[in-house]
Parts: C-alpha cells; structure tokens; sequence
C-alpha cells in the first residue's frame, strides 16, 4: 500500500468514526495500518496472548482454592481470602493502572503489570501458610495482574473502530483459553512436584506476558492524530490569552458550540485537558451512562467470582470427582470461547446493538445462577455450566467496548479503570460471604441464589436504559469525543453501533 493510500485510510476515519463511503482500500481488501488494519488484528493477537499468561492465576481459581484446602489444611474461610482477592484486588488495581494508562499509555502499564504478576505466583513457592499467600498470591500477583487486564481494553478501542467486539472477543478469549489449560496444567505438575514448585513453574511460565506486552503501541495514526489536537489547542490557547472562558457541558459529554463566543472558548479550555490529564479523565464521572456500566460490571463481577471460585467446590458436594470436577471448569471455557467471538461479532455487523446483547445476556446469566443449585448430577452441572460460560463470555467482552462509546477513546482507560476498582471494592467482603454460606448454611445454594438476583438487577436496569432510548430521539452525540451519554442537547441516530 502507498503512503497516499494510508493516508486516504486515515483521513476517513474522522474523529474516530468510520466513514460509511466505500474507499479503493475496502475494495482491495483490509489496509496494512490504520484502524481495522492487518496491523490492528496482529495487535488484538499480542493481546490475547499476553492476557493468556497475565491472567491464567485468577482462571485458575478454583483450583487454586481446593489445592489450598488440602495444602495448608486450612478452612474455607481461610483459603478463600487469596483466592477472593486474586479477583478483588486485580480489579481495585484500576484505581492505579487507569490513571497511569491515561497519562502514559497502556503498554508500559502492560509490561510493569505482567512483571509484578509473574513475581507474586514464584515467592509463593516459599509459602508455609494461607497468610503468605494472602499476600504473594492475593495481593502481589493480583496487582500486577490487574495492571495488565485493566489497560489492555484500552489497546483495542485504539486499534479497532467498526470491530470493537470482535477484536475483544479476541483479546478476551486468552483468558478463556486459560481456564482450559492452566487448572489441567496446575493439576498435573502439583501431582508430580508439589503444589509449591508447581506455582514457582507457573509464575515463569506466564514471564510471557511480559515478551507479549511489548508488542503494544499506541497506533501512529492516533499518535499523529492527538499531536495535532494537541499542537491545535495550544495555538487557540493563546489565541484567547486573557479572555473569559466560562462555559458548560452536559452529562460529561462536551457540547458543541460556534467559535468566537464565550461558551466557544470555553469548549477549547475543555478540550485542553483531553491530553492525558488527570482532571479530564475525571470527566467520566458525570456521565449517567457510566454508573449503568459501573453497576453491571459490578454485578457481573461479584457472581462471576464467586462462581469461578466455587464450582470445584460445589461440584465436589454434588457427589462428582475433583478431577471430573475440574474438567467441567476447563471444557466449560469452550463455550465461554464461543460467546466472546459470536455474538459481539454479529453486533459489530448491526444484527443487534450492544446494548441488546448485554440486557438479554444479563438476564439469562441472572436466571441461570438461580437455578444452578437445582443441578444435581454430573450431565447436569456440566449443561448449566457450559450455558453460563458463554454468557460470561458474551458479557465480558462489552464493559470496554460500552466504556469507550459511551465515554469516549479519550477517556476510556480511566473509564474502565474506575469501573473495575469499583468492582474491586466489593470483592473484600466476599470471603465473608463465601465463609459464612459454606460452614454456617452449610451449602452455596443461597450464595448462587443471592448473584443470579444481582446480575438480574442488571438486566431489569438494561431494559429501563431501553425504554428510556425509546421514548426519547435525542441523545447526546458529540462527533469530536465519539461519545454517548443520553443528553437532550443534541440529536443523535437511533442507531449506535459503528
């Protein structure tokens, strides 16, 4: 392809919205660089892969938490805590890798995170309690995790503009492909070396997170693209040295008004701080579309960490085999596979909008953890679980893609940095929760019952977000920023997907 051909590309691709002409570049097949370029799907590969190795100790949870119990000899409760904040801390670590990814880019975050991780889940060949791990395991390992799962989303919105949820269907399918190799793989090695050497084995092994995430650059295209705004604003700053600069915006999405008034000034002062500042990544927080997606993601996160955490063990309490129980965790990610590259693909094309997808997965995922505890035989307990693994995997794959539209790419690391550590926060009093249902009740029927309502909650809030788009044909859509935050100070189209 010529430099004027990459140039066309780009120059399509205007404020990250994809151009609906048909180019000489679309007829002639996929562009080497740009956005959805040969370069963008090589991306989202070296992103799979390094959330394969970054993140195979949380997809492994379940048996890391019966190894524990046999391990140490210790209480549910008491190996519950590491394996609960692998997931709580991971999440909280947005607090910090958000922030950090908006003010330096995702990939420096990416290769410090893969690094911290590794080193947690190698010390913990040196534990001699559940404490220990508590710390090398929980919170070591969960934080360089973290680093690494919260930023990577980020690379994708950079990268991708019309296959958003296909691209993260495909960075998030390295997780999926973790909970099908790694519990086999700590099976195997904890039989033939101990459960300690084989947590030192795998801390080297997912080293390749870190060869992964150097792979990860910001696309030129956006570089180019931002130093331009950059060197833009600048010029009109001083420009308007000295001039009063009061304006507005609404709902956290910026409003578009004619240069030369006060309000027009006012929208240059605002859109000063879209270059990596801290005070205009904490924009997002006046979005209503934010908190919807904070909820959900919230919600979604609680069931699924308890669920990934405990199937083993409720398995094991219906009667099945560890190693049976195990396999039914492992063959299960096929499914979890299957949802992260479908579905959200088909709403890419405009069979369905995003936000369809999420209030009917959510529903189901919800009615499916209700009825879990019904299961009773191996046949059974295997369906259920394959069926909540691919709404797990459908679901997933959305909380970044939505953050970046609704938030725009500017302000999406901060974005899903928040949300996760919003997440996070809820994760501490899991191994309560989980302590108190398994040796008080006495079973985690009511536990399975108690996330299939919260992520129900999600669902009912999913379908008023619809009526409310229904009743209404006026959203905010502000071109610039690539955003969506339901304000009447704009018209919008009806239609929200690329």
């Amino acid at each position: 392809m010529t430099v004027p051909e990459q140039a066309s590309t780009v120059a399509e691709k205007k404020n990250g919205c994809a151009s609906s002409a048909p180019t000489s570049n679309a007829k002639k097949g996929i562009p080497r660089y740009g956005p959805d370029s040969v370069h963008s799907w090589m991306t989202a590969g070296a992103c799979a892969i390094a959330t394969f190795f970054g993140v195979g100790g949380r997809r492994s949870s379940g048996f890391l938490y019966v190894a524990i119990l046999d391990t140490f000899g210790a209480t549910r409760t008491q190996a519950a805590w590491p394996i609960i904040l692998l997931g709580g801390v991971l999440l909280l670590t947005g607090l910090i890798a958000g922030p950090l990814a908006h003010r330096y880019t995702p990939r420096p975050v990416a290769i410090v995170g893969g690094s911290i991780g590794a080193l947690g889940l190698m010390v913990s060949y040196f534990a001699t309690n559940t404490e220990y791990l508590v710390f090398s395991l929980g919170i070591v390992h969960s934080i360089g995790s973290g680093m690494l799962f919260v930023v990577i989303p980020t690379v994708i919105n950079e990268h991708f503009i019309r296959y958003k949820g296909l691209a993260m269907g495909i960075n998030f399918a390295g997780a999926t492909m973790g909970t099908f190799i790694f519990p086999k793989f700590l099976e195997l090695t904890t039989n033939h070396y101990g459960f300690k050497s084989a947590l030192l084995l795998f801390g080297a092994l997912c080293l390749n997170a870190v060869a992964f995430s150097l792979f990860l650059r910001q696309p030129s295209w956006l570089k180019k693209k931002l130093k331009e705004q950059k060197e833009k604003q600048v010029q009109e700053k001083k420009l308007r040295s000295g001039t009063d600069t009061s304006g507005h915006t609404a709902n956290g999405c910026h409003i578009a008004i004619p240069n030369g008034s006060a309000d027009g000034q006012a929208n240059t002062k605002k859109q000063e701080l879209v270059q990596g500042s801290f005070r205009h990544g904490l924009t997002v927080f006046s979005c209503p579309m934010f908190y919807v997606v904070m909820y959900s993601y919230i919600a979604f996160s609680f069931a699924f960490e308890c669920y990934i955490s405990l199937l083993v063990d409720f398995a094991i309490d219906r009667g099945i085999s560890v190693s049976h129980a195990v396999t039914v965790l492992s063959t299960s990610s096929v499914a979890d596979l299957v949802g992260r590259l479908t579905l959200p693909a088909l709403a890419d094309r405009g069979y369905f909008t995003r936000q369809s997808l999420m209030t009917i997965s959510f529903a189901w995922m919800g009615s499916l953890y209700i009825m879990l505890p019904l299961a009773e035989s191996y046949a059974v307990v295997f369906a259920m679980a394959t069926a909540i693994a691919f709404c797990i995997g459908t679901t997933v794959v959305l909380f970044s893609v939505l953050c970046a539209e609704y938030v725009g790419i500017e302000r999406v690391s901060m974005a899903y940095g928040m949300v996760s550590a919003s997440a996070g926060m809820t994760s501490l009093a899991k191994p309560l929760v989980i302590g108190y249902f398994r040796d008080k009740v006495g079973s985690y029927d009511n536990l399975f019952r108690l996330c299939g309502s919260v992520v129900t909650l999600g669902a009912i809030i999913w379908i008023f977000v619809h009526i409310r788009l229904w009743a209404t044909s006026k959203h905010t859509w502000t071109l610039e920023n690539g955003t969506l935050c339901g304000s009447h100070e704009a018209s919008a189209e009806k239609k929200s997907q690329p």
